[in-house]
């Protein structure tokens, strides 16, 4: 059974790299080639998956404190990288995601090449006037699972705004889910990386391309999956490490991911800082005009004194002269 069936397989080194050239030359040969993309591409970035050994379902079945999901502060990993320097190049035509991590936006996949049939993260959409707006954070905000509002505004209509993530029992988005069908049904070529293929209906769109009398699938995951009967090709190994050898083979070297955020973040920290340090200049000289104002008062009441004293002593001459 798929479902009790756990266990992670790899590949020997000399058997990986054969199949993964085999796999350069069925991207090379393709006119129009789909990846379709699971959990298991995002665990090297610190993201858990669901159900490998140490996923959040199985954790969750076997009554084990269930690992957290991090994406806000996740980069794209090298296999994320490379799928996105595959579809600039032209090899890859379309991606379908199950993912709603953010990652494959993030590493520069252009919305019109990609369905992330789960949702985006950071990505909340105005239900009135369908405006969608991406955040440089997590956009869901309710603790109920099925309650979208996210408590803010839309700019154009003032409609309230929704996350997109979709939870388990709910109908998936239309639009995105009729374009990764229609480049499935042109697909001659579906690749298949980190999912263990058990969620409907996104596993069953890479078997389409297989309908197709010259269409091929390849499955690249550590698990065993329901459609690996249905495989040409089937790589038993890491995302990354399928990604570093095809990248090598294609003679392709993914761009290194640059965070947007990170210069506005470290603008703001600088300015920050320069703020905090003329604001303890002005403390400093504010303090030191205290001082010396302060000083001059003394030195005043001082003078003011003495010159009481000098004119008490002079009436008292005075006086005594009279006498």
């Amino acid at each position: 059974m798929f479902n009790d069936d756990l266990t992670e397989y790899s590949e020997k080194s000399e058997n990986l790299k054969k199949k993964v050239r085999k796999l350069a030359k069925l991207i090379q040969n393709s006119k129009h080639c789909v990846i379709h993309t699971g959990a298991g591409i995002s665990t090297s970035a610190g993201i858990p998956d669901f159900r490998g050994p140490n996923g959040v379902w199985t954790c969750r079945d076997q009554g084990r404190k269930r690992p957290r999901r991090t994406c806000r502060k996740s980069k794209p990993t090298y296999a994320h990288m490379s799928i996105s320097k595959l579809i600039e190049k032209g090899y890859v035509k379309y991606l379908v995601s199950q993912n709603c991590d953010g990652l494959h936006v993030k590493s520069g996949v252009p919305l019109d090449k990609i369905s992330e049939l789960h949702g985006n993260t950071n990505k909340e959409s105005c239900k009135d006037c369908k405006k969608d707006y991406w955040r440089p954070y997590r956009c869901r905000n309710s603790k109920k699972c099925h309650d979208h509002r996210t408590g803010r505004l839309c700019d154009e209509c003032g409609g309230e705004l929704h996350d997109t993530i979709i939870n388990y029992n709910e109908n998936l988005n239309e639009t995105q889910l009729n374009r990764a069908y229609q480049n499935s049904e042109k697909s001659d070529l579906s690749i298949v990386c980190g999912t263990s293929l058990k969620v409907t209906p996104s596993s069953s769109l890479p078997v389409i391309t297989v309908k197709n009398e010259t269409g091929k699938l390849v499955i690249c995951n550590l698990q065993k999956t329901p459609k690996d009967k249905y495989a040409s090709l089937r790589i038993f190994s890491k995302t990354d490490l399928i990604f570093e050898l095809l990248m090598k083979e294609l003679d392709l070297t993914p761009d290194e991911y640059v965070d947007p955020l990170e210069n506005e973040n470290e603008n703001e920290n600088e300015n920050k800082n320069k703020n905090k340090k003329n604001t303890k200049k002005e403390k400093e000289k504010e303090k030191e005009k205290e001082k010396s104002s302060q000083t001059k008062n003394k030195k005043k009441t001082n003078n003011k004194e003495k010159t009481k004293t000098k004119t008490k002593k002079k009436s008292k001459t005075n006086t005594k002269i009279k006498k």
